[in-house]
């Protein structure tokens, strides 16, 4: 692998620590037994997101912000924020949207100008082994922290955004370099049948993120008493992904992206049905989130080539990536709307049910949706 490419894993390593945060404030939303509360919660992260990579793109000609500076800037903001703005859950929510919107964008931005398609399967592997290793290493820390702080948020976001500055000033000095972000026609790159077409997936593996946000801390809030509890199940959960990582680490290639596709939905699906079983059986709850965190590298590995996929298209880099973020955003608070609807009348455990069902159902489907465009892209090859 180019030297270029893998200096991009430090910031896979250290968003995946950062991501972990996320799970936790979940869980402090929904443990007073109002899961309703969490919707509203995930609608303001899912908007500053959105609004920070909408933002970035604006400003990028004026302020020269190229992939480098963005990845800077998406850990150095947030983690200021987290350090110096008390615990409100509004201060929270917009530090961590802004951190997943600004880090995501750098990262489309920085994987789109260095990766050739045929490097995109071993860098994903490689990105997701350390996401997860360092993923580990964060929530075994946090568990440890609420522990001996009887789970108090407000120093657990103390330390997560001490780690966003440390690493922004550290890991974000080593990024490539490029061009300033600018927009010139987003809706140009919407138009495109290619873009249309990719709209099923989109929906399916990212569009539904606020729904399983709200199923999985329900399943959390039922089945566990403290964070510090869901933080060490969540390492437990953790460490079986990582092991399972390891064990097929080299596996992946571009000749069997279907393959590894489709077995990572199925496991995913059945660990959505273990989690919505939880709901009469507590004791799932351990083995939903231990067999998710095993499938979880191998699915987000295969998203995130196709996700790369999606992006190749006409337009300039900036404007694929504003379009692709703006109709995510756009999916996803659809989605969270109506599950939020849908969900007014109905107790915690009937929400975590009727959402893990849903999710487990949106698996398979992506799976046959992402085999789709991945036999299309396997046939335009052979045509060229």
């Amino acid at each position: 692998m180019s030297q270029p490419s893998s200096r991009l894993l430090p910031l896979a390593g250290l968003q995946g620590a950062i991501a972990t945060f996320g799970g936790f404030l979940a869980y402090f939303i929904v443990r007073g037994g109002d899961v309703h509360a969490l919707f509203g919660f995930t609608a303001a992260i899912l908007s500053a997101a959105t609004g920070a990579s909408v933002l970035a793109c604006a400003l990028g000609p004026r302020l020269r912000l190229g992939g480098r500076q963005l990845g800077r800037l998406g850990f150095m903001l947030p983690g200021l924020a987290m350090v110096a703005g008390g615990a409100s859950d509004m201060v929270l929510a917009l530090s961590y949207g802004s951190f997943v919107g600004l880090t995501w964008s750098a990262r489309h931005l920085l994987e789109m100008s260095v990766l050739s398609d045929h490097e995109r399967d071993a860098y994903a592997a490689r990105s997701n082994a350390l996401s997860v290793a360092s993923a580990i290493a964060a929530t075994a820390l946090a568990a440890l922290l609420l522990a001996k702080t009887g789970d108090d948020l407000r120093t657990l976001a103390s330390l997560y955004g001490v780690l966003c500055i440390a690493g922004g000033l550290s890991f974000g000095r080593l990024l490539p370099d490029t061009a300033p972000v600018a927009i010139v026609d987003p809706l140009g790159v919407v138009r495109q049948k290619r873009f249309a077409a990719c709209l099923p997936l989109l929906f399916l593996e990212s569009g539904l993120c606020g729904v399983t946000q709200a199923v999985d801390a329900a399943g959390a809030a039922m089945a566990l008493h403290s964070a510090s509890g869901f933080g060490w199940a969540a390492t437990v959960a953790g460490l079986a992904g990582g092991a399972a990582l390891f064990a097929t680490r080299r596996a992946r290639a571009v000749d069997n992206r279907a393959r590894w596709l489709g077995g990572a939905c199925a496991a995913m699906a059945a660990a959505f049905l273990l989690l919505g079983a939880s709901a009469w059986l507590p004791g799932l709850y351990l083995a939903a989130i231990v067999l998710r965190s095993a499938a979880a590298p191998f699915l987000t590995a295969s998203e995130q080539v196709l996700n790369q996929r999606t992006l190749d298209m006409h337009g300039t880099l900036p404007d694929r990536i504003l379009a692709r973020e703006v109709v995510l955003w756009s999916l996803r608070m659809l989605s969270l709307g109506g599950f939020w609807l849908a969900a007014q009348h109905m107790s915690p455990q009937q929400v975590l049910v009727a959402g893990a069902l849903l999710m487990a159902t949106a698996a398979l489907l992506e799976f046959a949706t992402g085999r789709m465009l991945l036999r299309r892209d396997g046939r335009e090859a052979r045509a060229m």
